[in-house]
């Protein structure tokens, strides 16, 4: 076990491994998908010819790829802000003392233990037209008279992959908030409780600032992983109905693995990268310095 003195001596040397790691599987793999996006690289094609920035006119000039920026902008701009709020609710809840605290923390976290693939099959045994869970539990509540086809409706499909997404999401930021959360100090909810506020006003005057910078990160996190998001539109909807949930990862992997172009899927990852990384950019410029740095202390 290296000592601290022999850690702050030879940083470098002790990051190496991890910068390895970091090079082999992140920058080698995004410099290939840049060098790839120049070239016309079809399967059934012998050669691949150089065309420059074909394939980004190409994908500017399509309809499907404005549809599907458009489904993944708005698919992250409602899950990743849900997720965080229903996360910190849930946060709030695990901390507090309850006669089966452990068992409800094991099935909070559940979620997080299912492949996203395998999520978007049992929320398609929930939402199913025919032999769906919901359907059967309203019909017999005599809530609706007959079957809804939700993942056949372009409406309820994004709303039903969204549900399914937020739900997978739910376990991790949770136990982001849940550290936050617990070095809260105590005192400001007593004087708080002194002062006559309620649990709402608590809410707002002590926890979300206190744990706000939390609260970005994961923020942050979750519109990375809703711009990116594949494995459970791919099992629930498969991108449908005509195109209602076909996010940009889907449409990468449609391109590349479906029409065999992995030119134009070379490209669309890259303008992927590029739009998550103006996104973070912009949200922390917005963001007051204060709170991160309140945050880290």
């Amino acid at each position: 076990m290296p000592s601290k003195l022999e850690l702050s001596r030879y940083p470098l040397q002790w990051l190496f491994p991890v910068l390895i790691l970091v090079v082999v599987f992140t920058v080698y793999p995004f410099a290939y998908a840049i060098y790839n996006s120049f070239f016309q690289i079809l399967l059934v094609l012998p050669t691949k010819p150089f065309i420059g920035f074909k394939n980004y006119a190409n994908v500017v000039a399509s309809p499907y790829f404005w549809e599907s920026l458009g489904n993944t902008l708005t698919f992250a701009a409602i899950t990743a802000p849900v997720t965080v709020l229903i996360s910190l609710g849930v946060a709030r809840l695990l901390l507090t003392r309850f006669v089966g605290r452990g068992v409800v923390r094991a099935l909070v976290l559940l979620p997080w233990a299912i492949p996203g693939s395998v999520a978007g099959i049992l929320w398609l045994w929930i939402f199913h037209g025919q032999f769906g869970v919901l359907n059967a539990l309203l019909y017999k509540l005599g809530i609706i008279g007959s079957y809804i086809q939700f993942t056949k409706d372009p409406r309820l499909a994004k709303v039903c992959v969204m549900i399914a997404h937020v739900w997978t999401q739910i376990p991790f930021t949770s136990v982001l908030l849940m550290a936050a959360l617990t070095t809260v100090n105590k005192e400001l909810y007593e004087a708080a409780e002194v002062d006559g506020a309620g649990v709402f006003r608590r809410l707002l005057s002590v926890t979300i600032p206190s744990v706000a910078g939390m609260m970005i990160i994961s923020l942050i996190y979750e519109l990375i992983i809703g711009i990116t998001a594949y494995d459970v539109v791919y099992s629930l909807t498969g991108g449908g109905p005509g195109g209602a949930t076909t996010l940009l990862s889907y449409y990468i992997w449609k391109e590349s693995f479906t029409q065999l172009n992995f030119g134009t899927g070379s490209a669309l990852g890259v303008l992927v990268a590029l739009l998550t990384l103006v996104l973070i950019t912009t949200i922390l410029k917005v963001i007051p310095n204060q709170v991160m740095v309140r945050e880290g202390e």
